[in-house]
């Protein structure tokens, strides 16, 4: 995965200050997107355990209320083994006293639900069970 910038501080994605990962690819194309500039899965950075620890560390500051992931698109097929990686090395560092949202231009009862078109049997189910808002 690929993603296209990081937010230290960031007060814009989610309430309170927050780390936001934007990630690269998304095949959805949403006229009006915000963050057309990372449609493309290579658009960016490599992102790679180093980051992950980075990101981690951010937010760890007491004034930090917890992580931001949009994209791109999180729920992308390509994006969501990663997304997964992080979002339980999260729940491990930070259990719930932080939190975590989670932006996505598919929808939760169509496109992420069980046979829908970005599902991931043992992937998806794990994602949405470990973060406490979807902006979808």
């Amino acid at each position: 995965m690929n993603y296209a910038n990081i937010k230290y501080l960031d007060t814009a994605n989610g309430i309170g200050i927050r780390t936001s990962l934007f990630v690269s690819g998304c095949k959805n194309g949403c006229k009006g997107c915000f963050n057309a500039v990372a449609w493309p899965f290579d658009y960016g950075k490599r992102y790679d355990m180093s980051v992950q620890k980075e990101v981690l560390e951010s937010i760890k500051k007491p004034h930090v209320q917890g992580l931001s992931i949009l994209g791109g698109d999180p729920f992308e097929l390509e994006n969501q083994p990663d997304v997964l990686r992080l979002i339980e090395a999260f729940r491990e560092e930070f259990k719930d006293t932080k939190d975590i949202w989670m932006w996505t231009g598919y929808l939760l009862d169509k496109d992420l639900a069980e046979g829908g078109r970005r599902y991931v049997s043992g992937i998806t189910d794990k994602i949405l069970a470990n973060i406490n808002y979807l902006v979808d």
